[in-house]
């Protein structure tokens, strides 16, 4: 998981090609998103060196990042919650969660903070021990200080995950593939080390909403979290379009810009509705509990 641009796609082709694999996803330009589905690249015969684990396939999933290009942050989030539904029905063990941070970005966007804090209410704070935060583009340091900007990272973007039990690693620049199978076998030695059934067990936090406490997607943390993130970008978004509305009253041009952001703050506000459950949702569901469905 990880923004757009972050280099999800990119990692996980790094690791076919470490592997030896000709399969590949698309991979799209800096910050203009490829992967709007949510895609499982099954690899088999690569745990034959773990006893526990032994004879297992492992299946690593591309999502769309928050923030894409095309899809929005509701839609993305239904299809991330429904794969994540799907594989805990099916019992397929989340062995470990990458999330991809481009270090090329100058700062902490918004646009981060927003997506960390939407990952954090999507994995729980009981499930940091299976996150690995991937830092990419080393490659693009040049002069700069990426190491400064992986520990103010550490110190600030992950602190609450790397004290449950979360861990850094790096796409070394020029050895990204092997970097890449490096974090996988990483995952898979903290799968070796604890019983199969016991990881389990260990659902993500959306995963036991949705399945053990039979919520609905609004009702779950990470909806909740990027209502909230909506919310608070509409009313930032009113306010500035009820200031501008005056100043380009006699700019055709300013005016048709006002209008493509009037169009935007309408869209966010059909995505806050989607975040809501109906009540048809809400008696069928009291339905079912009464008659012991």
């Amino acid at each position: 998981m990880g923004i757009t641009g972050a280099g999800k796609s990119s990692f996980i082709n790094y690791l076919l090609r470490y592997l030896g694999s000709e399969k590949r996803v698309l991979v799209g330009e800096d910050l203009v998103s490829c992967t709007s589905q949510v895609e499982s690249i099954i690899i088999e015969g690569q745990t034959n060196h773990w006893k526990r684990i032994k004879g297992h396939r492992i299946v690593i999933v591309d999502t769309p990042g928050f923030e894409d290009t095309y899809v929005g942050d509701f839609v993305i989030l239904q299809r991330i919650a429904r794969w994540l539904e799907e594989s805990y029905r099916k019992k397929m063990v989340v062995g470990g969660v990458i999330y991809m941070h481009d270090l090329s970005q100058d700062h902490i966007s918004v646009t981060t903070r927003r997506n960390l804090a939407l990952f954090n209410e999507l994995c729980g704070d009981w499930a940091f021990d299976k996150v690995v935060l991937v830092t990419s583009k080393w490659s693009r340091a040049f002069e700069r200080s990426f190491d400064k900007r992986e520990e103010e990272m550490k110190n600030k973007g992950w602190k609450t995950m790397l004290d449950g039990g979360a861990r850094v690693e790096r796409l070394v620049a020029g050895g990204e593939d092997a970097s890449a199978w490096g974090v996988i076998r990483s995952i898979l030695d903290r799968v070796e080390k604890r019983a199969i059934e016991q990881y389990k067990s260990e659902a993500l936090q959306i995963q036991r909403e949705l399945v053990t406490y039979r919520k609905f997607l609004p009702e779950t943390r990470a909806a909740r979290e990027l209502r909230t993130q909506f919310k608070q970008m509409l009313e930032a978004q009113a306010q500035m379009l009820a200031l501008e509305a005056d100043a380009v009253a006699r700019n055709p041009e300013a005016q048709a810009k006002l209008q493509e952001q009037e169009a935007k703050v309408k869209k966010m506000a059909k995505q806050i509705e989607n975040l809501k459950v109906s009540l048809p949702k809400r008696l069928t569901r009291w339905l079912k509990v009464v008659v012991g469905a």
